[in-house]
């Protein structure tokens, strides 16, 4: 997949910033290398056809080429933003902020994480069909299973589904009775990594 230090993934991306003039540095999320932070020249710029991709919440397939000391974005296809598909349904789209957001604070440097890649992927499908209730579930469950694929969960045999990728109505309506014991997981995980 690595020819010429160039790679085209699946990814999300999670964070931005700045990075000079009109330029922009995003921090993606991918399938094949883990967090990977990029840079995008003109990235920010009315002119730029990358600019609409680059937004937090895209997710799609991402070319990035390998420089000195950076990579480059280089060109994306296939996107969509969760964050404008949840405009109008705020439950949801805080949801997806969160566990962004957790993402974001808890992952430094490149590693490949194949099940929090998944988590995050399975917990942005559902979202749009959500309930206000499952919207909740599917975080939690979301949540859960990043944490652990982190290290932060200890194994919990006594929730069901937390070892499959599943986000079905069917899987969130079988987690309802377990919503407390969830958020307890996830509370104790934020405490131990530090960020709670």
């Amino acid at each position: 997949m690595l020819k010429n230090r160039e790679i085209t993934t699946r990814g999300v991306v999670i964070a931005r910033a700045q990075s000079g003039e009109g330029s922009v540095r995003v921090f993606i999320y991918t399938d094949e290398l883990g967090l990977v932070g990029a840079f995008a020249k003109s990235g920010r710029e009315e002119r730029s056809k990358l600019r609409p991709h680059l937004q937090i919440g895209t997710h799609g397939t991402y070319t990035l080429v390998k420089g000195r000391h950076e990579w480059r974005i280089v060109g994306v296809v296939d996107t969509e933003n969760i964050l404008f598909i949840l405009a109008d349904r705020p439950h949801a789209r805080q949801a997806a902020a969160r566990v962004m957001s957790v993402v974001r604070q808890l992952i430094h440097g490149e590693e490949v994480n194949r099940e929090l890649f998944h988590a995050l992927g399975g917990f942005f499908a559902v979202l749009p069909d959500c309930s206000p209730k499952e919207a909740r579930i599917s975080e939690r469950l979301a949540m859960v299973r990043i944490l652990a694929s982190l290290g932060y969960v200890p194994t919990l045999s006594d929730i069901p589904h937390l070892s499959d990728f599943s986000f079905e109505r069917e899987v969130l309506l079988h987690l309802a009775p377990f919503e407390a014991r969830m958020t307890k997981a996830i509370n104790d995980a934020l405490l131990a990594s530090g960020l709670s």
